[in-house]
């Protein structure tokens, strides 16, 4: 990863009249990490994403977005603004297992919450955040969605990406149609009848496996008539152009809309090790604690956007985008902060504010099992602008490592042992004292 180094409770108060900043679309991608993005220019062997690049050019890019190395944690992230140690979701949610719960204050409660107006919400595509105990396949409805089109979890065996089942209004119905596709022919049925302002997340399954061929008329690529596990690179990469081409269809979708709607993209983990390629590395990819599990594309564009086409280096998290949303839809964040335990910041001030510094010191991410035992850490891993700190294990003795983010981008050099230097020395102490304070809090 080549990028520049880097040199609460409270009684609720009257809420500050804030002005909705027009409507908020998050897309969301399924591991997708900067090595594949075209405008990252990063990854040696990228796919073709030209409606992704040309949200960068227009809006704000940023280098060091961090997620959870796995998909529940960060979703999880967007719907509370909360780090997996205080939801308990810390691992890919299984069917009888832990699911987030229904006490927990979504995004969409939120709105009802805080936003000074009505603002309409829908959520699309792949939720994987509850199980048939806990909503069941209305699940993002008993969460607070008013609206929800897409499916409960992964595109399972013998799920494919073309036959697959599809939930709305808590029906299931099985259907023929492309996943990507109908997961924006959804969204553009809604919108066309939805009052503004409205939030909606579009969470696509791609470019997560099955690994398969798109519809020919959505990539470029001439795919060979062979099982795609055998060359998972090149039919991923086409899965990456397929879900662009259908961004871009979307966004054209928006009509007049689109210049008063803001955009968000972003995935939930990196490139899964079957998708990478070197210099990044398979090991340190999806599921890892590494930059290639945790390091995601984040872009946000539309009219909140000063001075389009820069990017910023300040550590910002998935948590994050849970504050941001509610910021755009003209929820004080003061009120926000003072009502609700939360971990997120908003980025609005780096969207118009182009001087803006840091607002992060560290930047934190885990993993851990079984979700809901917070007890049962695994690993935790924290950053600041230059050194990240990587802790295995469930208590001392943990296995350390630190890395040099700044010489050292790929993380291949452990700076554990007795020839540390007495900048990484220090380095590895205040992560410490940092990691311990805050999964104390």
């Amino acid at each position: 990863m080549l990028r520049p180094c880097l040199s609460l409770l409270a009684l609720c108060a009257a809420p500050a009249l804030v002005a909705a900043q027009g409507n908020t679309l998050v897309l969301l991608s399924d591991d997708l990490g900067v090595d594949i993005v075209t405008c990252y220019l990063e990854g040696p062997v990228v796919a073709p994403t030209p409606n992704i690049d040309a949200l960068a050019l227009d809006g704000v890019l940023f280098r060091n977005a961090w997620a959870n190395p796995v998909c529940s944690p960060t979703r999880a992230h967007l719907q509370t603004g909360r780090y997996g140690f205080r939801t308990g979701v810390g691992r890919v949610i299984e069917r009888n297992g832990w699911a987030l719960s229904l006490a927990e204050t979504t995004l969409p409660e939120a709105l009802g919450l805080y936003a000074n107006g009505p603002v309409a919400d829908a959520y699309f595509g792949k939720w994987h955040l509850g199980n048939p105990s806990v909503g069941g396949t209305a699940a993002p409805n008993a969460a607070g969605w008013s609206h929800f089109a897409g499916t409960e979890t992964n595109l399972y065996k013998p799920q494919t990406y073309y036959d697959w089942t599809h939930v709305e209004y808590g029906l299931s119905t099985r259907t023929q149609d492309y996943a990507t596709s109908r997961t924006v022919d959804d969204f553009l049925k809604w919108r066309k009848t939805a009052p503004e302002p409205w939030v909606a997340i579009v969470a696509f399954h791609a470019p997560h496996d099955p690994f398969h061929a798109p519809p020919s008329h959505l990539h470029s690529f001439n795919l060979p008539n062979i099982d795609p596990r055998m060359r998972p690179r090149l039919f991923y990469r086409a899965m990456v152009e397929a879900m662009d081409t259908e961004i871009g269809r979307l966004l054209a979708g928006l009509g007049a809309q689109r210049a008063n709607t803001n955009v968000i993209f972003m995935a939930d983990n990196g490139t899964p090790r079957e998708a990478s390629v070197s210099p990044f590395v398979p090991a340190h990819a999806k599921l890892t604690p590494y930059e290639g599990g945790v390091n995601v594309p984040l872009i946000i564009a539309g009219p909140i956007v000063k001075k389009g086409g820069r990017e910023v280096f300040s550590l910002v998290h998935s948590t994050d985008i849970f504050s941001t949303v509610l910021e755009l839809a003209g929820v004080d964040q003061d009120t926000l902060h003072a009502n609700e335990s939360i971990d997120g910041l908003s980025l609005v001030p780096y969207l118009t504010n182009p001087k803006q510094e840091s607002l992060r010191k560290y930047v934190f991410s885990e993993l851990f099992r079984p979700n809901g035992n917070w007890h049962s850490k695994e690993i935790h891993t924290l950053r600041n602008d230059r050194y990240k700190l990587i802790r295995f294990g469930l208590q001392e003795p943990y296995t350390l490592q630190l890395y040099d983010l700044c010489l050292d981008p790929f993380e291949t050099n452990n700076l554990m042992g007795p020839a540390m230097s007495s900048s990484a020395q220090d380095a590895l102490r205040r992560l410490r004292a940092e990691l311990d304070r805050l999964l104390a809090s």
